[in-house]
């Protein structure tokens, strides 16, 4: 071979590398996108059914009945939200050791001695054959868009090995049993007793699910409706956490003989937390209620359950704890002799059941009770009537209209309701409006009594002059708000309660407790943030952090995985803005729990009542740097009236 040949090979095979190499890295950084099918044949669906994809990614079915339509809504949440189902459902069973090995242990003795798994296969069994009929149907199309070879080969489950087991219609039990639990709101870790240690590793536990799945913070949702002079505005917010994927799914579901509805999917249930017909709306929050408590022993009700679980090396763990019927004893299994009395847990999940014929109330317009849920909410007819669902933490009415909610801060939001809904509602202003009622009330006098006492930190000099002269919103630029917001953090903290004023819990004040909170809350900020006060914007300070499911840079790592491919999974960060007390919506360390940034909100009005709004921060992470094309603005509305499809399926009984 001559040498310009062997220039020649050399520079082919380098190119052909760079190919390989450029295609493999774009693949590790995006996965792969293919289109839905044009046409795909189903066992569970008896005629065709029309599934429209729209360019902001709601979905529109068009069925004959019901059955098939949910058919096809299994489908839609198994195309578009494929990896958070499957990990969900892997959650659920007590099987994350199966993929993440010794760290995800814990995680599954949770939840396999909360019964997930085991209650939802009984719940299935009790149902009616209707029911379980509908089920079985979404579990069919969900199972349909698991299996097809481009969801196989997205990026998590490349990485993970296995494919997608098949949905079982008692999955969906599970999934709904999961997502009770986690409406149900922890207590703080410093609160449990300590003298209970069985106690204490479980609510650790639990929050390390929180944490891995980033789904947390449901407390927070709020519904509220108000008249003005044109008719009804109807506006809800469901807050579910720090995940950086989407996390419902926005629905028209069409039936030949029915209603159509305009919802909000749970993706890997046939459940719609918000809603709307042509004659109702709906808003169903979901909280949850569970009950930690003393109770006297009863061995006789009482028996030991052993389970085995499997890590991803193949190792066997074995785990033994106590059940009793309708509690959970916190008890060492090989404890030699029982005690007169045992910390327990109640939670209605303990009981074979299933708030699936509740979730088909709301779409039939027919809302009846629910049991692992609380069932809170608000509903609305067409005419602008409302009613109170179940009975909601917080109920309040104003002159002009109701919010419901189930945090304390929500009471601040209905008292801004309040002073502003006496003309026009001015409903997209108000959503963003970061003033806080709470720290208008409280902040002054507090400023006042630190002011009193002598100072000469020049920190804490500069501080209070921000303070001073805040105007107690909660926006990007604020700096006060940063620094009030630390400062009733620490001194929470310190005294077990909030300095609220208005509240029944207000403590006493004593003005040195005061000042040496605020000096350590300006200490804190300092170490966090710099000495530069002018850097410690709200933005910065209180930001919206999100991620992505288990995966981090620091998993790729761990793993030994090229870095370049973690790049899709690092966590995504957008200034903050907004508080509990505020009608817009934004975390804060004052409320001693995971931060959860993520929301979704929908608004409509019965003088446009066609027209369902959604605002939602997400982005496609299959899209190519689509992580660098989302805003830092905050979302704009989505205006939902009828869908515009960019591509179509249709769903064919199969041999048809």
């Amino acid at each position: 071979m001559s040498s310009f040949a062997r220039i020649i090979t050399l520079l082919v095979v380098a190119a052909a590398s760079l190919l390989v190499g450029g295609g493999l890295l774009w693949f590790l950084a995006y996965g792969v996108e293919i289109g839905p099918p044009e046409r795909l044949a189903l066992d569970a669906v008896e005629a065709p059914v029309e599934i429209g994809w729209g360019e902001h990614g709601e979905v529109s079915i068009k069925a004959e009945r019901e059955r098939d339509a949910m058919a096809a809504l299994g489908y839609v949440h198994g195309r578009e939200r494929a990896w958070s189902v499957v990990l969900w459902r892997q959650a659920a069973l007590g099987r994350l050791s199966e993929w993440f090995g010794e760290p995800a242990l814990a995680l599954d003795r949770l939840t396999r001695r909360l019964g997930l798994a085991t209650q939802a296969r009984t719940a299935y069994a009790r149902l009616d054959e209707e029911d379980q009929a509908i089920l079985h149907a979404y579990a069919a199309g969900l199972d349909a868009a698991l299996q097809s070879p481009d969801i196989r080969l997205q990026q998590e489950f490349v990485l993970l090995g296995p494919d997608p087991e098949p949905w079982k219609p008692w999955h969906s039990l599970a999934v709904e049993r999961l997502f009770a639990w986690l409406a149900c709101s922890p207590p703080a870790l410093d609160e449990l007793p300590a003298t209970a240690p069985h106690v204490v590793s479980f609510y650790e536990a639990d929050r390390a699910l929180r944490q891995w799945l980033h789904l947390h913070g449901f407390e927070n949702g709020m519904a509220w409706a108000a008249h003005d002079t044109a008719g009804t505005h109807f506006f809800q917010r469901h807050v579910y956490g720090a995940s950086a994927l989407p996390f419902f799914v926005e629905v028209s579901m069409a039936l030949q003989e029915g209603p159509t509805i305009w919802g909000a999917s749970l993706p890997g249930t046939p459940f719609f937390p918000a809603g709307k017909s042509e004659r109702y709306a709906w808003a169903l929050l979901l909280t949850g209620s569970a009950r930690l408590e003393r109770i006297a022993w009863r061995p006789d009700s009482a028996s030991v359950e052993h389970q085995r679980i499997v890590s991803n090396d193949g190792t066997e763990h074995l785990i033994s704890f106590w059940r009793m019927t309708d509690r959970l004893p916190f008890l060492s299994p090989e404890a030699a002799r029982p005690p007169d009395s045992v910390w327990a847990l109640q939670w209605a999940g303990f009981a074979p059941t299933t708030d699936f014929p509740a979730w088909r109330g709301l779409l039939a317009g027919q809302p009846t009770p629910f049991r692992l849920l609380e069932g809170s909410g608000l509903w609305m007819e067409r005419t602008g009537a409302w009613r109170v669902l179940g009975s909601p933490r917080v109920e309040v009415s104003f002159p002009s209209g109701i919010l419901v909610g189930a945090s304390r801060w929500s009471v601040y939001a209905a008292e801004f309701l309040r002073t502003q809904a006496s003309g026009t509602v001015n409903l997209e202003t108000w959503i963003d409006d970061a003033f806080s009622i709470w720290a208008a009330q409280t902040a002054p006098p507090l400023v006042k009594a630190v002011s009193a006492q002598p100072l000469d930190a020049p920190a804490l000099l500069d501080a209070l002059t921000y303070l001073r002269n805040w105007d107690f919103y909660y926006d990007r630029a604020s700096i006060a708000a940063s620094i009030f917001d630390r400062w009733m953090a620490i001194y929470h903290d310190t005294t077990g309660v909030l300095p609220d004023f208005a509240g029944p819990d207000s403590a006493e004040v004593a003005p040195p407790m005061l000042q040496e909170t605020l000096t350590q809350a300006v200490e804190a900020l300092t170490e966090g943030f710099g000495t530069d006060q002018s850097q410690w914007r709200w933005e910065r300070v209180q930001g919206d952090r999100r991620y992505f499911p288990i995966w981090s840079v620091e998993a790729f790592a761990e793993a030994g995985l090229d870095l370049a491919a973690s790049a899709r999974f690092a966590p995504m960060q957008w200034p903050g803005h907004g508080h509990p007390s505020a009608l817009a919506w934004g975390p804060s360390l004052t409320q001693h729990t995971l931060a959860a940034p993520a929301m979704w909100e929908a608004w409509h009005h019965t003088d446009t009542w066609a027209t369902f709004s959604v605002r939602r921060r997400s982005f496609d992470p299959r899209a190519p740097l689509g992580r660098y094309l989302v805003s830092d603005r905050p979302p704009d509305p989505i205006h939902l009236t009828e869908p515009v499809s960019v591509a179509t399926t249709t769903l064919l009984p199969r041999g048809s």
